[in-house]
């Protein structure tokens, strides 16, 4: 049976590409049988005229032969489809005008979604590269009093899970991804590196290509195995086969390599996967260090059990959390653990940048549809005669509708053909914000981008081709027919059409205020300044390690750690040497450049009633050299700046901001006020108290957003002795050199210079993370400016065919009314009453359109608060939306301008003549 059937089919399509050899053959056939028959009506008595005619009648009507013959020979419908294509083509072609707005509108829909689209399939719509994906979880603590908590759990808390719970095959862990110092192994060089428990490469299904993992007892202070990537195999040693067991140097501690990863291997971190690592070092969760469950930095991994659901897990975990509660009060109380899918997790802050794109791109294709669905239906208004005309003589109403959708079908494609070629060009703009996000930099027009294109070319030709090939499908052949029609009115025709118009303008209100929101936000941020002159500024870092070596001493017995006092002497002649340089104005140091961040500090006030823990009040503290006030050109609004008089014999002294002023101090002067710092989360307070010497300004330090209360300390007065999480301020440092002159011209020279000064002090210690100021503030608003500039084209685009569908409905309500229009005018209708007719319209649907998009835009308010990051803006701020509706109706007069004018212009006698 399917043999049979593929038999005919494949004969049906060998006729359709011979057609012309089988119809000359059917000829010559059809005439040969009619000759015989003439031959016999010959033989029969018959002559002349007669012979021929009686033949014809014998065999039949010639041409309902072909077709029935022809039917049989191929498949009719294609041929039917290329006639109604071919026809669709020319019809088009005699009205260039409509054809181009309609393309241009599918082109914008279609382009930006399948860029869209690209962006989505790149970075999220594929499952973890590894085994089962489905059963990776992870566990998050949550804190009843506190919602926003986003901390990992400790490290301790990881190995009662692991103990207790019934429903997981095993749980792993892994850190953050965090730069190091490599030496050993060529130049001194930074590599990224990952905490990871000896379980991770088991639990997430992923085995090293040649070698074994590290195990956690090879976690040692001085010593250590390690795991390397397949790249820096590659870079680093060449390719040699005899890696294993090679040692080297990171940040002091020797370390083994006794594994490579596979190529392509990723690893993520917390709310990010597609992480590229170098280097993985062990960490044993069950280690002493760890019992006392204040330290976080890992993020737990677990996979379920064989046929475990998520929803069974959270009830063990529920289980275990009420345990742990009663085991430890002090730092479990009102804590719950909830359990996620890993990818879930991974993909969080991914979904929060794609979601909104994804709806104003849908916003964008559906007004598109919509502005197209209309100027369809005035084409179509424009053809009822042809329809009805055709439908008299015989044509049914699948025929009908099949030649409308053949031209829906030729205009989606034509759209979407230069919508691709517009996507091309969006991805370029959305690899530029999305660099953040998983892959972005992978974002590509591909084959399945294509598919989605195609696809959506199909819906949209069914989407805007449907409705009025319905209507066309349904004439009225006497209404049509009827010669000298005119109509002075739309009549119900015109209210489909009207609302039509006003939901483009209501979707393309919303996205204007979604995209006058961020501009709003980029305004805030751009304009206010960073606090700081970053003009002439070149920055570079000079880290130390912090393992123990010889920088860092752990002391037996305690969780405390000495720094060497060579990092100060080592800060001190770098500062002063590079201060020497010729061209340059002034050097300091800081431990961490703004905006890249602080150190988190409470405190308490000397002389106030000590807060409990949870009360504690906090703010984020930097170490800085005497001079990097005035390098950085921060002003001083009140005391004094650090000095060199601010060494360890002398008082401990602290600059605040002027937040940290108002928000602590706010009926009282704070300085001479004293402060005592306390080392989180070891819960370890200084020694002393620190004075309050000064106030500066305000500096965006945490990011190019809010204000945050700031302390600076000098670096000359810090303690020999630290919790071993609270010296990295000490050991970490951004040198910053102010030029005289143009930081570009000298630039090569000072890198080189202090480079080889760095090399003289310490050869093993590199020279890191060089830019100059003004690259480091433009790197970090990229990704967000971006997202504002994409937000802000679709909001254009979407503007911009609002308009087109205003001017559309004006435009056929001007045509349909001319005749009006001229008898008004005849009967002495001033020109400003005809314009005012045209504009009233026009701004009616305008300003309709804009009434229900701000109420759709109000409505969501609390899906811009979670998606949008709204600095210093309202998503309900008035100005905002004042700003977006006059924008909004500014372009629709504008829009009604055109079709006003020429009805302004009518001609009464010429109109009067009108059919």
């Amino acid at each position: 049976m399917l043999r049979e059937w593929w038999t005919k089919a494949w004969l049906r399509v060998k006729a359709l590409v011979n057609r012309g050899r089988l119809e000359r053959d059917l000829e010559e056939e059809m005439q040969f049988h009619l000759e015989m028959l003439a031959e016999k009506n010959r033989a029969a008595g018959l002559a002349g005229k007669e012979v021929r005619a009686a033949a014809r009648r014998r065999f039949g009507n010639v041409t309902w032969v072909k077709e029935e013959v022809h039917e049989m020979w191929t498949f009719t419908w294609i041929e039917t489809v290329w006639q109604d294509l071919r026809y669709a083509a020319r019809s088009l072609a005699k009205s260039p005008g409509f054809v181009a707005v309609v393309v241009f509108s599918l082109m914008l829909g279609i382009g930006a979604n399948t860029a869209t689209f690209s962006a989505m399939n790149t970075v999220m719509l594929h499952g973890l590269p590894y085994a089962h994906p489905e059963r990776l979880m992870t566990i998050w603590p949550l804190h009843k009093e506190d919602p926003t908590y986003e901390n990992p759990p400790p490290i301790g808390e990881i190995v009662d899970w692991k103990k207790q719970n019934q429903v997981f095959d095993d749980i792993a862990a892994v850190g953050w991804i965090v730069p190091a110092t490599m030496t050993g192994v060529g130049e001194p060089g930074p590599v990224s590196v990952q905490y990871a428990t000896e379980n991770f490469f088991a639990v997430v299904g992923v085995q090293p290509a040649f070698g074994r993992v590290f195990r956690a007892e090879e976690s040692q202070e001085k010593i250590q195995t390690i795991v390397i990537s397949n790249d820096l195999w590659k870079t680093k040693f060449n390719r040699d086969p005899k890696v294993l067991g090679k040692s080297l140097r990171l940040n002091g501690v020797v370390s083994t390599v006794v594994g490579v990863m596979p190529a392509g291997f990723e690893t993520f971190e917390q709310y990010y996967q597609g992480k590229n690592v170098d280097v993985w070092k062990p960490v044993n969760p069950e280690s002493a260090k760890y019992a006392k469950r204040t330290s976080m930095f890992l993020m737990p991994v677990a996979r379920l059990k064989p046929g475990v659901t998520q929803a069974r897990a959270q009830v063990d975990m529920d289980v275990i959390a009420r345990g742990l509660e009663k085991t430890y009060p002090e730092t479990n109380q009102g804590v719950e653990e909830e359990v996620v899918p890993l990818y879930d997790a991974l993909y969080q802050n991914a979904g929060q940048k794609l979601y909104p794109l994804l709806g104003a791109v849908g916003f964008v294709l559906l007004i598109g549809c919509v502005n197209v669905a209309n100027l369809m239906r005035s084409h179509t208004e424009s053809r009822r005669k042809e329809y009805s005309v055709r439908a008299s003589l015989g044509a049914g109403r699948r025929r009908l509708m099949q030649q409308l959708l053949a031209e829906s079908g030729l205009l989606a494609l034509i759209g979407g053909a230069l919508g691709v070629l517009l996507s091309f060009w969006g991805t370029h703009i959305l690899r530029a914000f999305a660099k953040q996000l998983p892959h972005g930099e992978s974002i590509r027009i591909n084959g399945p981008a294509l598919l989605f294109a195609v696809g959506l070319s199909v819906l949209t030709a069914v989407l805007f081709g449907l409705p009025p090939a319905i209507r066309a499908s349904r004439p009225d052949l006497n209404d049509a027919l009827r010669e000298g029609e005119s109509r002075t009115s739309t009549g119900s025709r015109g209210h489909a059409r009207h609302l039509l118009v006003i939901s483009e303008v209501a979707m393309a209100m919303v996205l204007l205020v979604g995209a006058g929101l961020m501009i709003n936000v980029l305004l805030h941020v751009l304009l206010i300044t960073p606090g700081f002159d970053p003009a002439n500024v070149l920055t570079m870092a000079v880290h130390f390690p912090g393992n123990e070596g010889k920088y860092v001493e752990k002391i037996p017995g305690t969780d405390m750690e000495k720094v060497s006092p060579r990092v100060t002497v080592f800060h001190q002649q770098l500062l002063e040497r590079v201060a020497a340089m010729p061209g340059v104005e002034s050097a300091g140091m800081i431990s961490l450049i703004p905006p890249l961040g602080v150190q988190r500090r409470t405190f308490s006030i000397i002389g106030r009633p000590a807060p409990s823990p949870e009360e504690r009040p906090w703010a984020g503290l930097n170490e800085v050299s005497p001079s990097y006030f005035r390098t950085m050109r921060i002003p001083l609004k009140s005391g004094r700046y650090l000095d060199d008089r601010d060494t360890q014999g002398a008082p401990l002294a602290v600059v605040v901001s002027e937040t940290f002023a108002s928000d602590y101090f706010p009926n009282e002067d704070p300085i001479g006020q004293q402060i005592l710092l306390r080392y989180d989360p070891a819960l370890v307070d200084e020694e002393r108290p620190r004075q309050i010497v000064g106030i500066v300004g305000e500096v965006k330090q945490m990011g190019m957003g809010g204000l945050h209360p700031l302390l600076y300390e000098s670096f000359l007065q810090q303690p020999a002795v630290f919790p071993s999480d609270g010296k990295w301020g000490h050991l970490q440092g951004f040198l910053v050199i102010r030029t005289a002159s143009n930081v570009r011209a000298r630039e090569a020279d000072l890198i080189a210079s202090v480079k080889q000064m760095v090399r003289e002090m310490d050869p093993d210690q590199p020279v890191t993370d060089i830019s100059t100021m003004d690259e480091v503030l433009r790197k970090f608003m990229s990704s967000f400016r971006y997202y504002v500039i994409v937000l802000g084209v679709l909001a254009g685009m979407a503007v911009l065919l609002a308009m087109i569908g205003v001017y559309g409905v004006l435009s056929y309500f001007v045509n349909q009314r001319t005749r009006e229009m001229g008898i008004r005018m005849a009967l002495g209708a001033q020109r400003r009453d005809v314009l005012w007719m045209v504009a009233k319209l026009g701004l009616k649907l305008s300003m309709t359109g804009v009434a229900i998009g701000i109420a759709l835009a109000l409505g969501l308010k609390r899906f811009m608060e979670q998606y949008f990051w709204l600095y210093h803006v309202e998503a309900t701020d008035p100005l905002t939306y004042a700003a977006v509706t006059l924008v909004l109706v500014s372009i629709a007069l504008l829009a009604c301008y055109v079709p006003a004018r020429r009805a302004i212009n009518v001609d009464p006698m010429t109109t009067l003549r009108h059919e």
